[in-house]
């Protein structure tokens, strides 16, 4: 399982050098300006870039072989699939990390860079409940469409997970009174919600992953 994970975190670090690169120089812009714009679209970047950079890690396994190899490997089907899921977690923490950073230097210079300094945790729940419902989305669709597929799958989970986030944003919106409570609780859903659906997920593809032949 440890080298499974390690496989996979090796496969992603090469595109998530250069995505980090890129994170830097756009941080050190975005710190630098005062945007709110800026700072938002910061954030989303980060946080649902690094998550990307690490299910885009599928296709290399397609293009190497390697997906079909480690069937061949004393580890169990399970296993591949977790190996995965946690690959996603770290760089989703990576990118969190990378915002984290750039809000408080922001913040240091320039003061809250939003209108009010509670909407920070709605721009990092967004971010991270996008990232989540991706990949609950993409795994199961990876192992039933294919991993020649993997790009237009993962495309197709971005916006499935975005629309899933807004439709809950505008429920909670319709639902709550605004206030700082209603905020609070509409980070939490997001979060909770996506949680949820990555957990349910996970067995999910480990249970289609089991039945599918090469």
């Amino acid at each position: 399982m440890k080298g499974l994970l390690k496989n996979n975190l090796y496969a992603t670090l090469s595109n998530a050098k250069v995505f980090s690169g890129f994170m830097i120089l756009l941080g050190i812009f975005v710190v630098a300006v005062i945007s709110q714009p800026l700072q938002i679209g910061y954030v989303m970047i980060g946080i649902i870039g690094f998550s990307a950079n690490a299910l885009a890690v599928t296709k290399n396994e397609c293009i190497s072989k390697w997906g079909k190899y480690k069937l061949t490997l004393p580890v169990k089907r399970i296993d591949i699939v977790k190996s995965l899921f946690l690959n996603q977690i770290i760089w989703l923490l990576v990118g969190t990390f990378f915002v984290g950073i750039e809000i408080s230097l922001s913040w240091l210079f320039h003061g809250c860079p939003f209108d009010q300094a509670i909407d920070v945790l709605t721009m990092f729940a967004l971010g991270i409940s996008i990232s989540l419902f991706t990949g609950a989305v993409f795994f199961p669709l990876f192992y039933i469409g294919g991993e020649e597929k993997s790009e237009v799958l993962l495309i197709i989970s971005v916006l499935c997970a975005t629309g899933v986030d807004f439709a809950i944003v505008s429920v909670v919106n319709d639902l709550l009174k605004p206030g700082i409570a209603s905020i609070v609780c509409g980070a939490l859903i997001l979060i909770l919600c996506s949680l949820l659906a990555f957990a349910l997920s996970y067995p999910l593809t480990a249970k289609i992953f089991k039945k599918k032949e090469y």
